[in-house]
């Protein structure tokens, strides 16, 4: 994955919620579903990036999934250093962000997530779950959001 100069102005939890549905256990498995949306102030020269990532778990003997709660993340990015991988038409709905760049700021944004979750989660169930790693590639974008002045 390329190197991008890439400051994080901020980084915070704006939802999270645990339903500790089950009675704790060792053996777990589970579903997450995540969403990741972009949007970039081109006033400011950064970009936004929210997570929101769904946790499903099943006991051992159980076939159905409860949620096990749910968390969401913004990192805002200084862009000053890569403005060029930001392409900026006449119009708002003409702001582009570089693959590269997207990938990689989604790749940071999840990877603080898992983070914040280990670490906010201490006392739920959820954060006992362990988020894989996955190729930002693969997180699904949510629709409308990418190029939106904030």
């Amino acid at each position: 994955m390329p190197r991008f100069n890439i400051t994080i102005e901020t980084l915070e939890i704006r939802e999270y919620k645990a339903y500790n549905p089950l009675e704790e256990k060792k053996t777990y498995s589970g579903e997450l579903k995540l969403l990741a949306s972009v949007s970039v102030n081109t006033e400011q020269k950064n970009i936004a990036v929210v997570m929101k990532a769904e946790v499903y778990v099943k006991g051992a003997g159980n076939s159905r999934m409860t949620p096990a709660g749910y968390i969401e993340t913004v990192t805002i990015y200084s862009a000053v250093n890569e403005w060029k991988k930001v392409r900026v038409g006449k119009k708002q709905s003409e702001i582009d962000v570089d693959k590269d760049l997207e990938d990689f700021l989604i790749d940071v944004s999840y990877n603080s997530t898992r983070g914040l979750l280990s670490e906010r989660g201490k006392n739920d169930l959820i954060g006992k779950v362990i988020l894989p790693v996955i190729d930002p590639a693969d997180i699904k974008r949510e629709k409308g959001t990418k190029g939106e002045k904030r």
